[in-house]
C-alpha cells in the first residue's frame, strides 16, 4: 500500500514538474531532461513512471482535466441551487482562460493534434465527453426540476455550452487582452442561460 502511495506521488510530481515546463516553455520546447530538472529526479525515474512519451502527455491531460474540475468544484462550493451552480461553473471555466492558463494551453494544443497520436486522440475525445456528459446531467437534473426547458436535448445544449466555453477560451489564448474576457464571459453566461429558461 504504501508503494503505491509512493508511486501516485512521484508520478504527479513529474506530471506537475511537466506541466510547469510546458507553461514557461510550450510543448515543443519542452525536454524530458528540462522536465527532470524541474522535477528534481532522474531520468531514468521518469523512465520508470512513464513508459513513453506519449503516456507521460496523458498523464497531462488528466492533470488538465483535474485542474478544470478543481477550479469549476470551487468556484459552486458556495451554492446548492442548480441554476446558480451553472452560472458560477461556466463563468469559472470562461475565466481560467485567463487566471490558469496552462490547462487550456494544453487541451487545446492536444486536441489540434490528437489526430495524429492515436492513443493521445482517444483520451483527448473522453476528455470533451467527459465535459459534456457533465454539463448535460446538470442539465437534466435543472429540466427535471423545473427550471429548464424540456424541450432541447441536454446533450446538445451541453455541446452548444462547451463550444462557447472553448470558443471564447480559444481566441483569449491566441490574443490575450483583445478584448474585455469578464465581460465577455458574463454575456456569455446569460446567453447561455437564457437559451435554458422555460418558454413563457
Amino acid at each position: 500500500m504504501a508503494r503505491t502511495n509512493i508511486t501516485a506521488v512521484r508520478r504527479r510530481e513529474i506530471i506537475d514538474a511537466t506541466v510547469r515546463v510546458m507553461a514557461s516553455r510550450g510543448w515543443n520546447e519542452t525536454s524530458i531532461d528540462e522536465i527532470t530538472r524541474e522535477a528534481g529526479v532522474s531520468r531514468g525515474l521518469v523512465s520508470y513512471h512513464f513508459r513513453d512519451k506519449n503516456e507521460l502527455l496523458c498523464g497531462v491531460l488528466e492533470r488538465s482535466r483535474e485542474l478544470f474540475a478543481e477550479s469549476v468544484a470551487e468556484a459552486t462550493a458556495a451554492s446548492a441551487d442548480p441554476r446558480e451552480r451553472m452560472r458560477l461553473s461556466t463563468r469559472a471555466a470562461i475565466l481560467q482562460a485567463r487566471d490558469e492558463p496552462i490547462a487550456y494551453e494544453v487541451f487545446l494544443y492536444f486536441s489540434a493534434n490528437g489526430r495524429s497520436e492515436p492513443e493521445i486522440g482517444d483520451q483527448v475525445r473522453e476528455m470533451w465527453g467527459y465535459f459534456r456528459n457533465v454539463t448535460a446531467r446538470a442539465i437534466r437534473e435543472g429540466q427535471d426540476r423545473g427550471y429548464y426547458r424540456c424541450d432541447i436535448d441536454a446533450a446538445a445544449a451541453a455541446t452548444r455550452h462547451q463550444g462557447t466555453i472553448m470558443g471564447i477560451a480559444l481566441q483569449w489564448l491566441l490574443d490575450p487582452g483583445a478584448f474585455d474576457l469578464e465581460a465577455s464571459g458574463d454575456l456569455a453566461v446569460e446567453m447561455l442561460m437564457r437559451s435554458l429558461e422555460p418558454c413563457a
